[in-house]
């Protein structure tokens, strides 16, 4: 009986190492070994739907890590963004967020003075419920806030 020098066996297992370039004998090898996988079949050997495997993916997370100056920061400016969010909601006489504004805290430290900013928010606050007086209360509250950012 001849061996072949590429097959293995491992416990019950045999193995068999092939070549990294496909060539026509190597594709012939290939799916001759395919085949006798197949035609052998055996209450040992388990049945895997590869398709399935494929389709159904994890949900992968990205978490980060920060250290304590960071994350005092990051508390900090969402404590500054929920505030907003609550303002907005007593502004516009709503439960949910149903309002058309888009006032952003970003757009709003990007700008370089205080009146670009005053004139931004009032640019999208133009349709809020509330008096002109509420409305430049927020405004003059809100700066204040964004300015400790």
């Amino acid at each position: 009986m001849s061996r072949n020098p590429f097959r293995k066996s491992v416990g019950f297992y045999e193995v068999m190492a092939t070549s990294y370039t496909r060539d026509a004998h190597s594709d012939k090898a290939y799916s001759q070994t395919k085949q006798m996988a197949t035609e052998k079949e055996s209450p040992r050997n388990v049945g895997f739907n590869i398709k399935d495997k494929h389709t159904e993916r994890k949900k992968k997370y990205l978490t980060a890590k920060y250290g304590a100056h960071q994350m005092l920061l990051i508390k900090k400016r969402l404590g500054v963004e929920m505030w907003i969010f609550d303002e907005l909601r007593k502004l516009y006489n709503s439960e949910d967020d149903d309002h058309d504004c888009e006032l952003e805290l970003e757009e709003i430290l990007n700008l370089d003075t205080d009146s670009e900013r005053r004139e931004y928010a009032l640019e999208q606050l133009h349709d809020a419920k509330q008096s002109q007086d509420v409305v430049n209360k927020f405004i003059e509250e809100m700066l204040k806030k964004a300015k400790t950012l």
